[in-house]
């Protein structure tokens, strides 16, 4: 009874391990097999998916990082100097400077003009004479004497006859009006690049 008994059990749990096995092993074949296949095809391992940075264009030769970098100074917050991107404009440098003071003269100053790399732009003050050094223009109707002797290295003499003149006259409404004051020609001829009305 008992070996009749064990050999049902033990046909009974033998069958099901030949079964588990069994079926491990058909399933190890059919993945070997498909690794093999895809192997020939090109296709393993497989591919990652990755992210790419996008690429921006900006045209031939150009490149969007490119900057200039130039100088403003006077009435603005923080003078000094600036990197800006190319085609930035005067406004653009004066905002970069933390903007103008109030007793900015903004009148003077074309906040549309491009800026080129290493320019000074210069914001006067109101009334204020902007140096000649920094490539300002004595304005004939806003200087003294001295400041006009100073600048243009004329004579206070000369100097003191455009102020003259202006007090009698009026405003100068032009540059060449500075023959009527009178003065010679050729200090004129000197001059006249220096100084705006």
């Amino acid at each position: 009874m008992r070996a009749t008994g064990g050999g049902f059990f033990g046909r009974m749990f033998g069958s099901r391990w030949y079964t588990l096995v069994s079926l491990a092993v058909s399933c190890a074949l059919l993945a070997a097999i498909t690794i093999s296949v895809l192997v020939r095809m090109g296709n393993w391992p497989p591919q990652l998916a990755l992210a790419r940075s996008p690429v921006t264009i900006s045209g031939p030769g150009v490149s969007p990082n490119e900057t200039i970098q130039a100088y403003v100074l006077g009435a603005v917050r923080t003078p000094g100097v600036y990197a800006l991107v190319q085609g930035a404009r005067v406004h653009d440098l004066i905002t970069a400077a933390g903007g103008v003071l109030p007793t900015a003269d903004l009148t003077r100053v074309n906040l549309a003009s491009p800026v080129g790399d290493g320019q000074s732009i210069y914001v006067p003050r109101v009334g204020e004479q902007v140096p000649l050094e920094l490539g300002g223009k004595v304005d004939i109707n806003l200087a003294t004497a001295q400041q006009m002797h100073d600048a243009l290295s004329i004579t206070l003499t000369t100097a003191r006859r455009i102020v003259t003149y202006r007090v009698k006259h009026g405003n100068f409404t032009a540059v060449s009006q500075l023959l009527l004051v009178p003065i010679s020609k050729t200090i004129y001829d000197r001059i006249k690049d220096l100084v705006t009305v």
